[in-house]
C-alpha cells in the first residue's frame, strides 16, 4: 500500500510552485516589511512589551516596598517571609524576592540566589530590580525582586504570543486572498495559451519531450512526455529553460553551451547533442535537437527543443560492450594459459631451457633456413664438470643452483637466434647458425672462461669454489649431415675434454688429428 504522503507531498509541492503561489507568498513577505517599516518610523503602531513590563514591575516593586516597609514597623522582621510568600502569590511574574538587611542577614524566597544576577552597586534590569529600605530616616536595608523574562526563550513560546499570532493569522489570510485572486488574474497572463490547445493535445501524443521556447529562452509549452521522461513536474511555463539544474550541469559535463541559445542567435538548428541527464527520476540518455521558429521573414520567433530518450538502447550498448571485454578478457587470458602450457611443453622447469623434444622441432627448422641460406650450424655439447661432487657437497638444492645458474651464463653468452637445450643431468647442448668451426671455439671458450671464473659465486655461502664445465664442437656437414650424428661427434669430443683434463674446449676434427698422428 503506498503511503499516504507519497500522494499528498507531490500535490504540494505542484501548488507551492504554481506562480500565483509564488507570487502570493512574495506579496505576503512584502505586506509583513510594510508594516514593521511603519511600526519603526511611527513607534506606536505595535506597542513595545518591554516598556510596559518595565512600568508594571517598577509598580510592583514599589508596591512591595511599601508592604515590607509597614510589615518592619508593626511587627519586625519576624512576618517578613509571609509577607514575600504572598507577594509571589499576587505576581505570578515574580520569580523570587528578598530583603537585604545592612546588618548582613537577607530574608529572601527559595531559589533566589539562583534569579537574582545583579551586582551589588548595579542597576535595576527588566529581570532584576532592587528599591531601598528606610527607617525612621535611615537606610534600613533593600528589596530584591526577580521576574521573569519579558520576551519569550524558546520557539513553541514566541509562537504563544499575541502579536506572533496576529502576524500568522495576517499572514495565512493575506496569502489566501493573494493567490486566490493571482490565479484569476494570472489566466490572461499565461503564456501557455498562445499555444492552441489543439496543438498541445497533438504534442502530448508525441513520445519525445518537446519544448516550445520564446525569444528569451522562458518556456511557452512543455508536453507531458517531457515531464514523464525527466520526472520533474513542477510548472515549467513562463521559466527560463537555463533554470533546470539538471539539465545545465549536463550540458557543463559535455563542455557546451545551450545550444537553445544559439539556435536563437543564430537561426540555425542545432542538432544530435548527447546527453546524460542526471534528473529526478534518475539518469536519462537523451539526444537534444534544437530547431528555430521562424516567421515568413525568417526572422527568430523562437525555439522547439527536443529530447529523445535512447537510455535502453544506451544500456544494451553498454551491455554488449561489456560483453565483448569479458569475451576479449577471456581470449587473452586463454592465450596466456596457452602460452604457459608451451612453455610447460617446451621448456625445462628448472633451468627454462628448451627440453630434448623442443630442442629437436626448433633444431630441424634452424638448420633447413641454414641449408636454404647456405650457412654453417655448429653443434656444441658441454657438461658441468664433477657434478656428482657438487651434488654430493652441497646437496641437491645446491645442485640445482648451479645448474640454474649455469644455464643463464650460457644463454647470456649467446645470440637471440641460438638454440641453447638442457639434454639432462648436467649436460647442455647449443646450436650456433651461421657459425663457422673457428667462430664457434672463440664463442665456446669465451663461455668456458666466463663459467670458470664466475660460476663458484653462485654458492654464496660457500667460499672459494671453483666450478668448471668441458665442451666439445662438431661443425654440421662437413663429416654429418645429420643432427643425431653431428651430436653425437660433438658428444666424443666433449668425452675428449673429460678425459684430457676437463675445462677445456675440443673439437671433433683434433680428435682425428691426434689419431693420425
Amino acid at each position: 500500500m503506498t503511503p499516504p504522503h507519497k500522494h499528498w507531498r507531490p500535490r504540494l509541492l505542484r501548488w507551492l510552485g504554481n506562480p500565483a503561489s509564488r507570487v502570493a507568498l512574495g506579496m505576503v513577505a512584502l505586506m509583513v516589511m510594510l508594516i514593521l517599516v511603519v511600526n519603526m518610523l511611527t513607534g506606536g503602531l505595535i506597542p513595545d512589551p518591554t516598556e510596559r513590563a518595565r512600568h508594571e514591575r517598577k509598580l510592583a516593586l514599589q508596591l512591595m516596598s511599601g508592604q515590607v516597609a509597614y510589615a518592619l514597623q508593626t511587627q519586625g522582621t519576624s512576618q517578613l517571609p509571609q509577607v514575600l510568600a504572598q507577594s509571589l502569590q499576587k505576581h505570578p511574574n515574580i520569580l523570587s524576592a528578598a530583603v537585604v538587611i545592612h546588618d548582613g542577614r537577607i530574608i529572601s524566597t527559595p531559589g533566589h540566589a539562583a534569579f537574582w544576577q545583579l551586582a551589588p552597586e548595579a542597576a535595576s534590569t527588566l529581570e532584576n530590580m532592587r528599591s531601598t529600605l528606610s527607617a525612621n530616616g535611615q537606610p534600613w536595608g533593600e528589596l530584591q525582586l526577580s521576574f521573569a523574562p519579558v520576551l519569550p526563550t524558546s520557539v513553541l513560546a514566541w509562537l504563544r504570543q499575541p502579536l506572533v499570532l496576529s502576524f500568522l493569522a495576517l499572514a495565512a489570510l493575506g496569502f489566501a486572498t493573494f493567490q486566490l485572486y493571482l490565479r484569476r488574474a494570472m489566466v490572461y497572463l499565461d503564456p501557455s495559451r498562445v499555444v492552441p490547445q489543439r496543438v498541445r493535445a497533438a504534442l502530448d501524443i508525441l513520445v519525445e519531450g518537446i519544448l516550445v521556447l520564446d525569444t528569451e529562452s522562458k518556456v511557452m509549452l512543455a508536453n507531458r512526455a517531457f515531464g514523464t521522461m525527466t520526472g520533474d513536474h513542477a510548472p515549467l511555463t513562463g521559466r527560463s529553460l537555463d533554470s533546470l539544474q539538471w539539465l545545465m550541469a549536463a550540458l557543463q559535463k559535455k563542455n557546451a553551451p545551450p545550444p537553445w541559445h544559439l539556435v536563437l542567435q543564430t537561426n540555425q538548428p542545432k542538432l544530435g547533442l548527447n546527453l546524460e541527464l542526471d534528473t529526478p527520476n534518475g539518469i536519462v540518455h537523451t539526444v537534444m535537437n534544437c530547431s528555430p521558429i521562424s516567421d515568413g521573414n525568417e526572422t527568430t520567433r523562437g525555439c522547439l527543443v527536443t529530447l529523445s530518450n535512447i537510455t535502453e538502447l544506451h544500456e544494451r550498448t553498454e551491455s554488449l560492450l561489456k560483453t565483448m571485454s569479458e569475451l576479449e578478457a577471456s581470449r587473452e587470458e586463454i592465450r596466456l594459459k596457452n602460452e604457459e602450457l608451451i612453455v610447460l611443453a617446451t621448456r625445462d622447469p628448472l633451468t627454462g631451457c628448451l627440453n630434448r623434444r623442443a630442442f629437436a622441432t626448433e633444431s630441424t627448422k634452424l638448420i633447413a633456413d641454414a641449408e636454404n641460406n647456405g650457412q654453417t650450424v655448429c653443434c656444441v655439447m658441454c657438461d658441468i664438470d664433477h657434478f656428482k661432487r657438487i651434488n654430493d657437497t652441497y646437496g641437491h638444492a645446491g645442485g640445482d643452483l648451479i645448474l640454474q645458474a649455469t644455464a643463464k651464463s650460457l644463454a647470456g653468452g649467446l645470440r637471440p637466434h641460438d638454440l641453447l637445450a638442457r639434454f639432462g643431468g648436467e649436460e647442455f647442448c647449443i646450436l650456433l647458425p651461421n657459425t663457422h668451426l673457428t667462430q664457434a671455439r672463440e664463442i665456446t671458450e669465451r663461455l668456458r672462461a666466463e663459467i670458470e671464473a664466475y660460476l663458484g659465486q653462485t654458492l654464496r655461502d660457500q667460499k672459494n669454489v671453483r666450478i668448471t664445465m668441458s665442451f666439445g664442437i662438431e661443425q654440421l656437414g662437413v663429416r654429418k649431415s645429420n643432427i643425431d650424428s653431428v651430436i653425437d661427434l660433438a658428444d666424443q669430443a666433449l668425452y675428449y675434454s673429460k678425459q684430457n683434463g676437463r675445462n677445456r674446449v675440443t673439437a671433433y676434427e683434433d680428435l682425428l688429428q691426434k689419431d693420425s698422428c
